[in-house]
């Protein structure tokens, strides 16, 4: 894969501080793609359809999250694209974008880990999507 054609996978998940994505950035630097995919992935019980009628409100409130931080990589010179998708499993839905295109790097940022009894039966998305992409995988603690 050409440095044009390489393109970055970044999983977004909530609210996210812009000195959180500048740190970030420094880190792809070194691999000199300006491409970027930003990507929300809204969890879906099982006794909900997957499909997108009726979730309009969801929908404008995930672009509403990423509108802002792909209009301000795009004018820091990075050409950052968004794209929400709706599934059962949130590490599922990411493997599943890492395998369609040809990422060259799935980059995520994590959160630190609940501490207690939540802390204990919480399962790290980061992990399961380790396990399942081909292309590597950068996490960086925000």
């Amino acid at each position: 894969m050409s440095d044009d054609d390489a393109c970055v996978l970044i999983p977004i998940s909530g609210k996210l501080e812009y000195s959180d994505m500048t740190a970030a950035m420094l880190l792809l630097l070194p691999f000199h793609t300006n491409r970027m995919m930003l990507l929300h992935v809204i969890e879906t019980p099982i006794s909900t359809p997957l499909d997108t009628d009726g979730m309009g409100d969801v929908f404008k409130k995930a672009e509403d999250m990423l509108n802002p931080l792909r209009d301000w990589l795009n004018n820091q010179g990075y050409v950052a694209t968004t794209k929400i998708v709706t599934a059962r499993r949130v590490p599922d839905a990411i493997a599943e974008e890492a395998s369609s295109s040809e990422y060259s790097l799935v980059f995520m940022m994590k959160r630190r880990k609940k501490r207690g009894i939540l802390g204990s039966f919480s399962k790290s998305v980061t992990e399961s999507v380790i396990r399942n992409v081909d292309c590597p995988v950068v996490t960086i603690l925000v």
